[in-house]
């Protein structure tokens, strides 16, 4: 039966889980939006895929933000009811720590299994999304994209420089072309009345095509260059990969992960079901680490768990290396992180404990 403490304590540890998530994902959504821009501007992505491909990151993040939002967001609540005194009325009322842990057990279990299912099945979807996406998109949209009238655009790292005086309605044609390219050691110019993009349907590469204009090819520092006059020319952009999807190791499904033979591919099942394990225990952890006095700051004990997170998550990252290049057994993955946080929680409880606490009386009633 859930009582109204239980309730209490549900929506409070929500509420606050929720303002910690919406900040912490309008953070990471700036910094990918911002470097999705560059991408656009540079030509990698094209303008269209912009607000999917934003979209798709975000749901692969939202996976690892769930562990530490609900981590701070039960610091934050049990520690405000310390300093208020709440759990002061609430102890005195025979509601101790551990029953504190049934409320949040109400919290903990659906959280967790949002996050295993955000990231065994959710996350690698939206990775695999992501690929076919831009593999099947980027394909027929604009190599060219984040094209300035009146400006030099540079690409494939200053090889490709196009100046374009204007651009029609839809950016699909250019007036006035000039291109210069460089490959091999050898420098090509092309001047050119106007400017389009195609794709070959057999081979899928992607040709500049410039109609009425002039062509100057030869080495710099060299007199013998070539000067010709054409009709229409096409320049070679950027030949096709073969148009599959690229699939990283995070893109493949859990499944094909569990049943791999390859280390990387099962200690990359291991992160994902970590992110569970993180959740939980730390739920452990969070009760004992938000006890705090009444009339104690709350920094002290926030900035010591934002430290144990982030070692956390450091000792997390070497023990999947370790793993990976066998330097510690297969059999022990990077499980022995969680195990070692769990046997801390359980120390960090002992004091709460019903035999301890009986004894803590049995030893202050004694006679000096």
């Amino acid at each position: 039966m859930i009582t109204l403490i239980d309730r209490y304590l549900l929506r409070e540890v929500l509420k606050a889980m929720s303002a910690i998530l919406l900040v912490l994902t309008l953070i990471l959504s700036s910094n990918s939006f911002i470097k999705l821009l560059k991408e656009v501007a540079t030509g990698e992505l094209h303008a269209e895929l912009l607000a999917q491909a934003l979209a798709l990151q975000m749901v692969v993040y939202f996976s690892r933000l769930i562990p530490p939002a609900f981590f701070f967001a039960v610091l934050y609540v049990v520690g405000r009811m310390y300093r208020d005194s709440e759990m002061v009325a609430l102890e005195s009322c025979g509601i101790g720590g551990m029953r504190i842990y049934r409320s949040m057990v109400l919290v903990v279990v659906p959280v967790a299994l949002i996050t295993g299912w955000l990231s065994l099945y959710v996350t690698p979807w939206a990775g695999r999304l992501s690929a076919e996406l831009l593999s099947s998109q980027q394909g027929q949209a604009m190599e060219l994209a984040g094209i300035s009238a009146g400006r030099f655009n540079e690409y494939s790292q200053g090889d490709l420089v196009l100046y374009v005086e204007s651009l029609d309605s839809d950016e699909h044609r250019m007036q006035k072309v000039f291109v210069q390219q460089r490959r091999e050691g050898a420098l090509t110019l092309v001047s050119a009345k106007r400017g389009y993009q195609r794709i070959d349907n057999n081979t899928g590469d992607r040709y500049l095509v410039l109609e009425d204009g002039l062509r100057y090819a030869g080495i710099p520092g060299q007199a013998d260059y070539q000067v010709s006059e054409f009709d229409e020319y096409a320049l070679l952009i950027k030949a096709s990969s073969g148009g599959e999807a690229k699939v990283t190791r995070r893109s493949l499904s859990s499944y094909d992960l569990l049943l791999s033979d390859s280390i990387k591919d099962r200690a990359e099942f291991q992160v994902r079901l970590s992110q569970v394990l993180g959740l939980l225990v730390f739920a452990l952890l969070s009760l004992p680490l938000s006890r705090t006095l009444p009339r104690q700051g709350p920094f002290g004990r926030l900035v010591f768990a934002f430290v144990l997170y982030t070692v956390y998550l450091s000792l997390q990252g070497a023990a999947e290396n370790w793993m990976i290049h066998a330097r510690t057994p297969e059999w022990l993955g990077i499980w022995w992180v969680h195990l070692t946080l769990a046997v801390v929680g359980l120390l960090m409880l002992l004091p709460d404990t019903p035999p301890i606490r009986r004894l803590r009386r049995r030893l202050r009633s004694q006679p000096a």
